[in-house]
């Protein structure tokens, strides 16, 4: 029975050792990708449309580099996903931004906080409050809660939005409660 005990552990801890290492693996090719998007769009805007919101020709040269693209990269770089990229640089022009922030979030999500963005340019009404987020981190020893709020604004009166708002402690105690169940199921503390 102990053997068998010790031979269950051995095996749970190279599978956490192999889930570890394959998600380093994704956060680095995360990383480069989403500042490989951001290089792209910023060329489609500095150098193809002269810092231009819109290339005054039209979007012939999207057409065109999404052609030459998907042929020898795949699909990943149609013509809608070069346009998401230049929104993705006109939405974070400053590079700080990018390296900081952007780059430990997934495209997905990156692509999210884009289409609020444009939400809250193009769609919210007059008297509407602006479209907030919750940022939710959870590191080793600490997790992380923060609300974002568009356009720069420094208050945010939960009021405003709807009659409750979790608060940042009820938040991480939320992230907390995961992250045990999660230890429990893999058998010991994630790292």
């Amino acid at each position: 029975m102990i053997i068998e005990l010790n031979k269950q552990s051995y095996i749970n801890d190279i599978k956490l050792l192999l889930a570890q290492a394959r998600q380093k693996a994704y956060t680095a090719i995360n990383h480069a990708m989403v500042e490989v998007y951001w290089k792209i769009g910023r060329r489609i805007v500095e150098e193809e449309q002269q810092g231009a919101q819109r290339a005054t020709y039209g979007e012939e040269i999207l057409q065109t580099l999404s052609k030459e693209l998907m042929a020898e990269f795949g699909k990943g770089f149609s013509y809608a996903n070069l346009r998401n990229f230049r929104q993705f640089y006109l939405t974070y022009p400053k590079e700080q931004i990018c390296y900081t922030l952007c780059s430990k979030l997934t495209w997905s999500h990156n692509r999210l906080i884009m289409y609020i963005r444009m939400f809250d340019d193009l769609k919210r009404g007059h008297g509407d409050n602006p479209t907030i987020g919750i940022i939710l981190c959870a590191e080793k020893d600490e997790t992380i809660v923060k609300y974002s709020i568009l356009k720069e604004n420094q208050r945010l009166f939960a009021s405003k939005y709807m009659p409750y708002l979790p608060t940042k402690a009820e938040l991480i105690a939320e992230v907390e409660r995961e992250k045990k169940l999660l230890e429990e199921k893999f058998g010991r503390e994630l790292v």
